[in-house]
């Protein structure tokens, strides 16, 4: 067999710096049938290297009929791998079949016409779009499938122009199969029999209803599968979400509301639990403040539950919850009919307990919090799962798999929280490809936001300091802190001259890029692990729109009950190493997506600022190499705006 070379593949007319190295190391994990960790930062251009390593390996080994999961976490990454795979086919004559998928939300053609439905929760939109389907309700859906739920002569007509294009967006398969009055996330899953990769978000993985779903149709099993995913440092909080829930006393107060309107009989529970959840929020903010997880036995909530709903046991509440769920679907259909949001408090309330009572043991925590707003004092009830393993796990079944993100500094984590096989696993690890010298890392010695140092002093200081080192870096400067409360309290003693944009929870990408683009000098403030401090691209013509970063204290997890449990959690099960994963990890991969806001090509030059003493401490230790090399850290603030100024030629 001739040797299989990348340049047979590779659309591009170069290579970028370390570009190879990605491609050799993929080519052998998917080749080798092994659990490949690769730490790339942004800009060596993970995607198309991962590609041209798959068709590397079919051509050696793997045979043309293999198959290709793409796994990732944003529509932009998505759309970064329809551009790679129409590129193969332009520059490289290569016919790559790809099925492409957003959610089954995003990609209904109902929702041009039911304005309600794009408002809906998207667990409510499942539901009535279940119950649409169930009852032959939906007309795309019943003009999808012909006799024995094969595609219909409109179905096969909007496959043939979609498989034309290689690989579509899910903006373009919804446009064709809408005029065939089709329904495109119906369509694409005709078209995976036919496909050679199909991508879309983790749950098509880590969530066996969808897995199951998705992957008989797609003709492989997880022992013949590759599988790829992007921005892997996100899997592990990705896979507790979906098994983890959290609802106000609102939604219960408004399902009390529903069942009246809709004559369900709940026996007053809606409005028992409403009051329960506010008792719980209460205690819990005059012990702790807002926003503190505090842990509570869902065995005494679901005593209580039993004894005022006058039943006899637990299998009888179980079984009055999943009635209400059912009245629930009922009421969604009806609203989606009457033009309304497609919501049911009752179901959502009846699930969520049902969930809350069954998920037990020491891998699930229950906890009550209390949220405070417009002066007012409201309690939510929650249940967490700490072990994303549990559905991670499944990732040992594929045949190889490639996890790969700039920010996995610490494989070990990765292998042992997901429940790697660490046998199979091989680790990658390549420098940024962005010359160093065109960023410049300081470290403000002289303040922290560690807990036991927070306080009205400390956050002046803060205030005063940041407010010079804002000034110093000048341009379009971006500030995250390692908490809501934290920013809050550095905003009201800051004062500044320059437009400025606070992220709030109902924040957009596009205001931001809008305010970013429209101001020359200016500030965004956000928090760490906020929507606007990870997996964001902050860029315009494909240059970085930042001059600098600062990044307000180390962000370590809050210190909640909810965290000590996990920290509890993962201590019994990792030994010494549990409070590491339990909080150091998550600092540091929080550090890390914030600092990358910055440089996203070579030619990006700017500042990072770390205003917290313990980076220049113990904690640099778990840095990576060059950012111990390159840091710069003083208490002296005028020290830190020379360089500053020097860096930036001011």
């Amino acid at each position: 067999m001739a040797e299989v070379r990348p340049e047979d593949y590779f659309p591009y007319p170069e290579f970028r710096k370390y570009q190879r190295e990605v491609i050799s190391f993929a080519y052998g994990v998917m080749l080798g049938g092994r659990i490949g960790l690769v730490h790339a930062p942004c800009g060596i251009g993970k995607s198309i290297a991962v590609l041209t390593a798959f068709l590397m390996a079919r051509e050696a080994g793997l045979g043309g009929d293999a198959k290709l999961m793409v796994l990732t976490r944003t529509k932009a990454q998505l759309e970064i791998y329809v551009r790679e795979v129409r590129r193969l086919r332009e520059e490289k004559g290569v016919v790559l079949r790809a099925a492409v998928f957003a959610s089954r939300q995003d990609m209904c053609p109902l929702r041009s016409e039911r304005e309600a439905l794009a408002k809906a929760r998207y667990k409510d939109f499942l539901r009535v779009c279940k119950e649409l389907r169930r009852t032959g309700s939906c007309p795309y859906y019943e003009e999808t499938y012909g006799r024995k739920l094969r595609p219909s002569s409109r179905a096969l007509s909007a496959m043939r122009k979609l498989a034309g294009l290689g690989a579509s967006l899910p903006g373009e398969a919804v446009r064709i199969c809408h005029d065939e009055g089709v329904c495109a996330y119906e369509v694409v899953k005709c078209l995976m029999r036919r496909a050679d990769i199909m991508v879309g978000n983790y749950n098509y993985l880590l969530l066996r209803p969808v897995r199951e779903a998705i992957l008989w149709r797609f003709g492989a099993d997880l022992p013949e599968l590759n599988c790829v995913v992007d921005e892997a440092h996100n899997i592990d909080k990705w896979a507790v979400d979906v098994m983890s829930d959290e609802i106000s006393s609102t939604s219960f107060r408004r399902a009390d509301k529903e069942a009246d309107e809709y004559a369900v009989e709940d026996r007053g529970l809606m409005s028992l639990m409403a009051d329960v959840i506010d008792k719980m929020g209460l205690e819990t903010y005059r012990l702790y403040g807002p926003e503190y997880e505090r842990l509570i036995d869902p065995d005494i909530l679901a005593d209580m539950l039993v004894s005022e709903l006058g039943l006899t046991s637990d299998r009888l509440l179980f079984s009055f919850l999943r009635f209400l769920e059912e009245e629930g679907d009922k009421i969604r259909l009806s609203k989606a009919e009457e033009g309304q949001a497609p919501i049911s408090y009752v179901g959502r309330c009846a699930s969520f307990l049902l969930d809350f009572l069954k998920l037990r043991g020491r891998e699930f925590a229950h906890y009550s919090l209390a949220l405070e707003r417009d002066g007012q004092v409201r309690g939510r009830l929650g249940v967490r799962c700490l072990d994303p393993s549990m559905a991670t796990d499944i990732m040992n079944e594929l045949r190889s798999l490639v996890m790969m993100s700039g920010t996995l500094w610490d494989p070990d984590y990765y292998i042992e929280v997901l429940g790697l096989d660490r046998g199979r696993v091989d680790f990658l690890r390549v420098p940024s490809p962005f010359p160093r010298a065109n960023r410049l890392l300081l470290v403000d010695k002289a303040v922290s936001t560690k807990y036991e140092l927070r306080g009205e002093a400390e956050f002046d200081t803060i205030a005063r300091r940041l407010g010079v080192l804002i000034k110093a870096v000048g341009g379009r400067v971006a500030v995250y802190f390692p908490s809501y409360d934290v920013m809050k309290a550095v905003l009201k003693r800051l004062k500044l001259d320059v437009p400025c944009l606070v992220e709030e929870r109902r924040t957009r990408v596009e205001e931001v890029l809008s305010f970013l683009t429209s101001n020359e000098e200016c500030v965004l403030f956000g928090v760490a692990r906020g929507k606007v401090s990870e997996g964001v691209d902050l860029s315009a013509g494909g240059r970085g729109l930042l001059s600098g970063v600062i990044i307000v204290g180390l962000p370590y997890p809050k210190k909640t009950g909810l965290q000590e449990a996990l920290t509890a959690y993962f201590e019994e099960k990792f030994g010494r190493r549990g409070w590491h994963y339990a909080n150091r990890v998550p600092c540091l991969v929080a550090l890390a997506q914030s600092a990358g806001r910055l440089q996203r090509s070579e030619r990006d030059r700017g500042v990072v600022v770390i205003m917290d003493k313990r980076a220049a401490g113990r904690f640099r230790r778990y840095l990576p190499r060059d950012w111990r090399a390159d840091m710069r850290a003083s208490q002296n603030l005028e020290v830190l705006v020379r360089t500053i100024r020097e860096f930036m030629g001011n």
